[in-house]
């Protein structure tokens, strides 16, 4: 009678569902979490990225107006406290402090690398002699080029995702025109 009601007692608690729906309930928000947090962290991934390619343009842009044309030098400062100069020669470190200045939210400023080059080409030397370009002290000249890349160290966050940094780059490449 004893192995009979041990028996039955094994089968009827294999049988039991009771607590099934909170394992159930466990299993899937786990999974749930998890591609939720691997969607949050791609996206920003994908925005540092996307960073990337408009601080680059933009810091074409603010050399390509600044060239050799001035009289002095911008001189600018640092972020937080950069100060957008009118009517100066861009160096190198002005072209940084202005790229920085641009930081967006969710974007670590020292994990950013700005690297301004004036590389002595133009894209037409009819207008502008090929020379002009090539000499280092007329490089921010008109009609020569100016050339910006960005970097970014971007790391997750998340505890599942890879630990190593993923390093991000964009460059934009401008005639310099004043």
């Amino acid at each position: 009678m004893l192995r009979r009601t041990a028996g039955q007692s094994l089968s009827h608690a294999l049988r039991n569902e009771c607590g099934a729906q909170t394992v159930e309930f466990a299993l899937s928000i786990l999974l749930l979490l998890t591609m939720l947090f691997a969607i949050i962290e791609f996206s920003l991934a994908m925005y540092s990225y996307e960073f990337l390619a408009y601080a680059a343009q933009e810091g074409a842009r603010y050399a390509m107006v600044r060239g050799s044309d001035w009289l002095s030098n911008c001189s600018t400062s640092a972020p937080p406290n950069f100060t957008l100069n009118f009517s100066c020669i861009a160096q190198t470190a002005d072209v940084q402090n202005y790229v920085k200045s641009l930081s967006l939210p969710g974007i670590n400023q020292n994990n950013l690398t700005v690297t301004p080059t004036w590389p002595g080409t133009t894209p037409d030397c009819g207008t502008v002699p090929c020379a002009a370009c090539t000499n280092p002290n007329t490089t921010k000249s008109k009609g020569c080029v100016v050339k910006v890349t960005v970097s970014y160290s971007f790391s997750f966050i998340a505890p599942f995702m890879p630990k190593s940094a993923f390093t991000f780059s964009g460059a934009s490449q401008k005639v310099i025109q004043q």
